[in-house]
């Protein structure tokens, strides 16, 4: 038995499963970006299932300035007493987090490093996950490789600006890095939440991010100055998912935690926008927005459980949980538009792709 809303399954006939999708655009066609387990990438076309394998050069992979070790010391390279020998990169480390955006009219990837992603470039005296942009197509890296993460990266957004596009990376102990997605040069680097959870938005013309995690607060970052828009937003719980847009003509961002609800807050005012919504029987982990028509929806994914959809107007569910009867919950998420419709595009454990209408709900 099959659920109505699915468009188009593609399996994978090597049955290896979905860690991270991306939504991208590929010759004016939809497509998702990809990544199994041992970090190999590949796009998959939304429109016929067609996936083709992307390698990135790994060998450019090592930062071209000097990067801080595990204690925060600035080595030369060139030192003598410098014992670490500077090894290969492992590409699961490399592409522990990964986007999508255009540059130039070209599709780019961006990669987020884990926590030993230094460690296997530069020596074990190096801790931390940098930040790489590559040319889709060729599989060259663009800029320079973005160091300053004392831990793995844990969130990635790529946000327009009046400076070009700027890429935010967001890492377990809570620093926060805007750099220049075609040159990689830092433009700001913020104290954001214990854990890492991030959103970034424009909202009304000004490219905002949204940072939490351990706290029971949040905190709203002008992404151009790196300077906090007000003081902290108490939330009352840690946060494990973050999202910022507009809603009914206010500035708004949203929430999941540990008590397995999605709450809508006033930005400006710190003050919940209404009731939280209730479904979820476990912590939200991910928060993903889409319009259908002109209604604003988030689509949630929470520990073991299928996503679901909300209208954020009506603070409603919007359909049952997107889940196919026998089968196990998507292992990964993303939503982007076919022919100006909007999907959810899910992953699963054995590389099944399934494309899902949000309108049929």
């Amino acid at each position: 038995m099959s659920d109505h809303r699915v468009l188009r399954s593609f399996h994978d006939p090597e049955d290896d499963a979905v860690h991270a999708l991306a939504p991208l655009v590929l010759d004016g066609v939809p497509a998702v970006i990809g990544k199994h387990g041992d970090g190999a990438l590949w796009t998959c076309d939304l429109t016929t299932g067609e996936r083709v394998a992307r390698s990135i050069d790994l060998d450019s992979a090592a930062p071209e300035d000097p990067a801080p070790d595990a204690e925060g010391t600035i080595w030369d390279r060139d030192d003598e007493d410098l014992d670490d020998e500077e090894g290969e990169a492992d590409a699961d480390e490399v592409v522990s987090r990964l986007t999508a955006a255009s540059l130039d009219g070209r599709p780019v990837i961006v990669t987020g490093g884990g926590r030993f992603d230094l460690t296997s470039l530069l020596g074990e005296d190096y801790l931390g996950g940098a930040v790489r942009c590559w040319d889709v197509a060729t599989g060259e890296k663009i800029g320079k490789t973005v160091t300053g993460h004392g831990l793995g990266v844990t969130a990635l957004a790529v946000l327009p600006s009046e400076r070009g596009p700027l890429v935010l990376s967001s890492s377990e102990e809570g620093v926060l890095l805007i750099s220049a997605l075609a040159s990689g040069e830092r433009v700001a680097e913020i104290p954001g939440g214990y854990n890492g959870v991030m959103s970034a938005a424009v909202v009304d013309g000004r490219p905002l991010a949204v940072t939490g995690g351990q706290d029971s607060h949040v905190e709203v970052w002008d992404v151009l100055t790196g300077q906090a828009v007000g003081g902290p937003r108490q939330t009352g719980g840690h946060v494990s998912a973050l999202a910022v847009t507009e809603l009914a003509g206010r500035a708004v961002f949203l929430t999941g935690g540990g008590d397995n609800l999605l709450w809508i807050w006033d930005l400006t005012t710190g003050r919940p926008f209404g009731a939280p919504m209730s479904g979820h029987a476990d912590a939200i982990q991910n928060i993903t927005l889409t319009r259908l028509g002109g209604r604003l929806l988030a689509v949630t994914e929470a520990g073991e459980e299928p996503p679901r959809i909300w209208d954020l107007a009506r603070a409603e569910q919007l359909g049952g949980a997107l889940a196919v009867p026998g089968e196990q919950v998507p292992t990964a998420m993303t939503a982007t538009e076919i022919n100006g419709e909007p999907v959810v595009v899910t992953g699963h454990d054995e590389g099944t792709i399934r494309v899902w209408s949000i309108s049929a709900g």
